[in-house]
């Protein structure tokens, strides 16, 4: 049983909200901050005797654009954390941040709170990509912030990129990876743009004013990545994120691995795993953050009403397992409870190249990191459970 977990906060406000996000966020104009984080500080209070047996090690200030909480509340939020929670020596504390002077004036002050690791949401190095993708920000204003935040001392950096936007060529995109060889990074995260029903995008592509890539440009752009970034020593370790030895994001790692965490904040979902004790709880707060604070009010905490059962955990271990680059270890995984996966279907995946399975291990090769979806659901389609 993993005695690990982390805590995700999540800071649903943003300054201008992106045409291509389906995210629970809202226009920061509407922000009581100390209302938000008041609420937090409950939820953190009143979630702590679930985890008090588990060891903190990462915490992951997402949203929305966190960076935007005044610095006086992200510090009430981490010394809430440290008085409830045994925290690690070694604890990531990561904050996702826009690549904005206006919203990041002295991003020293993040360093002095103890955050350790930035997540930045760059998106691109092409003018025109960044004017489509609705960011207030340039190639040349990219370049200039990540100098600014490397000067202040941060050592691990992480940057999100998004490519396949409207008719985008394999070109342009290998011109913007090569930007990253000019630069001291540690991660990177990349995204081929999906086009979400909630989203701007979704009506913009009906009305035929943008356009999503082929396939075959799809896939081209998937292996380039690969290959570009595996010649500045970042290596993919999962199906969009790739870094340096020893630079892996430890709090989605808790996730990819189906360990436990904790969210906190209106939308934000948790996870309670112990498997000795036969526990595997989900839930999820309201979005609303009307009806998050109602829920506070209430004082309720029944898990039982959660309770995610041991054949969607093992289903949920394939469904994210898989994404990274090291598989599920059957064997593993079947001292949890028995199962077996058909194996006219691993023979198939086999043989179409999509899947290895070795020393009773299972992963995705590089061409099943390609289609992933189809691959991973194929398997879990195909698992027989034995018992309980």
């Amino acid at each position: 049983m993993s005695n690990k977990f982390g805590i995700y906060i999540h800071i649903p406000f943003c300054k201008t909200i992106c045409p291509f996000c389906n995210f629970n966020v809202y226009l920061s104009s509407s922000a009581d901050y100390d209302e938000l984080v008041s609420f937090l500080l409950d939820e953190l209070r009143t979630k702590s005797v679930l985890f008090s047996d588990k060891k903190l090690v990462s915490i992951h200030f997402g949203g929305g654009t966190p960076s935007l909480l005044p610095p006086r509340l992200l510090k009430k939020i981490l010394n809430q954390i440290e008085r409830l929670f045994l925290v690690e020596s070694d604890c990531e504390i990561a904050l996702e941040i826009n690549p904005y002077d206006n919203e990041v004036e002295e991003p020293v002050l993040f360093k002095d709170l103890g955050i350790n690791r930035l997540s930045v949401g760059i998106q691109s190095f092409n003018n025109k990509k960044l004017k489509i993708l609705g960011r207030n920000s340039t190639k040349e204003s990219n370049l200039y912030f990540i100098r600014k935040i490397s000067d202040c001392g941060f050592t691990n950096l992480s940057f999100d990129f998004i490519f396949g936007v409207d008719k985008e060529s394999l070109k342009e995109w290998e011109e913007e990876l090569l930007h990253l060889k000019e630069l001291d990074i540690q991660h990177v995260s990349t995204y081929c743009l999906t086009i979400e029903k909630s989203t701007a995008f979704w009506k913009m592509r009906d009305r035929g004013d943008i356009v999503e890539v082929s396939d075959n440009i799809f896939l081209d752009m998937m292996d380039l990545t690969k290959k570009q970034l595996n010649q500045i020593g970042i290596e993919q370790y999962e199906i969009s994120n790739y870094s340096k030895p020893l630079y892996e994001s430890r709090h989605n790692l808790l996730y990819w691995n189906s360990d436990s965490y904790l969210g906190i904040g209106p939308g934000a979902h948790s996870s309670l795993i112990d498997i000795e004790e036969g526990k595997y709880y989900r839930w999820s707060n309201p979005k609303s953050i009307k009806q998050y604070g109602k829920l506070l009010s209430l004082k309720s905490d029944t898990l039982i009403n959660h309770s995610l059962g041991i054949r969607e955990y093992i289903k949920d271990t394939f469904m994210m397992g898989l994404r990274l680059k090291k598989g599920v270890n059957i064997e593993s995984l079947n001292l949890v409870s028995s199962f077996s996966i058909n194996q006219r279907i691993i023979d198939e995946l086999t043989k179409q190249h999509l899947i290895v399975n070795k020393d009773n291990n299972l992963a995705l090769t590089d061409t099943g990191f390609n289609v992933s979806n189809e691959v991973i659901f194929r398997v879990i389609d195909n698992i027989d459970f034995i018992d309980d």
